[in-house]
């Protein structure tokens, strides 16, 4: 994505903007996703359902930008440089540097930084399964044994590593549901 929006501010009023500076950033995302569902029969009466939905994703925010003005899909680019470190704050040697995920921003070329934001680059991880057990123990008369499973983990990396975000993932916080579901066919 060539555009996503980062952050606005209303440091060095930009009036074109009406007053508000409009940072954007391409955005290098990148997705594993992989839908699974089984199904097995044992018996007429015995059946068993798995589903899983494993999902990685990651996002890097790259070339930062302001917008131009108002409707319109115009830019000016960031070109990124180093950042100094002086009694009186950072200082970058172009418009923008990143010091420890931080974006510095230097809007009026001075040298000096006008404003700053947190990097947005993110790490995604996330599954859910579903396991559902149906036993007919006797005709119209159902139990459904039920496991529900979902774990989530996020991290500020950006970049996508397949075998060290399924490690995060398979380390994630667990929330584990067991639910009985019990079906009764009176006769009357």
């Amino acid at each position: 994505m060539d555009a996503q929006y980062v952050t606005s501010t209303s440091t060095l009023a930009y009036y074109p903007t009406y007053g508000r500076r409009y940072l954007f950033a391409e955005l290098d995302r990148r997705s594993f996703s992989m839908v699974t569902r089984v199904d097995g029969t044992f018996t007429p009466t015995l059946s068993l359902q798995l589903y899983a939905q494993p999902l990685l994703s990651s996002g890097d925010y790259l070339e930062y930008k302001q917008l131009a003005g108002v409707e319109s899909y115009q830019f000016f680019g960031f070109r990124p440089g180093s950042a100094q470190t002086l009694e009186d704050g950072i200082h970058c040697s172009a418009n923008i540097c990143n010091v420890d995920g931080t974006q510095h921003v230097d809007f009026d070329g001075d040298g000096a930084t006008d404003y700053s934001c947190s990097d947005r680059d993110f790490n995604v991880r996330s599954l859910i399964g579903n396991a559902v057990l149906r036993w007919e123990y006797r005709p119209g008369s159902t139990i459904f044994l039920v496991w529900q499973r979902q774990q989530e983990d996020r991290a500020l990396i950006g970049d996508f590593d397949l075998s060290r975000d399924a490690g995060a993932l398979f380390g994630a916080r667990v929330d584990n549901r067991f639910i009985i579901k019990m079906n009764y066919l009176m006769e009357i």
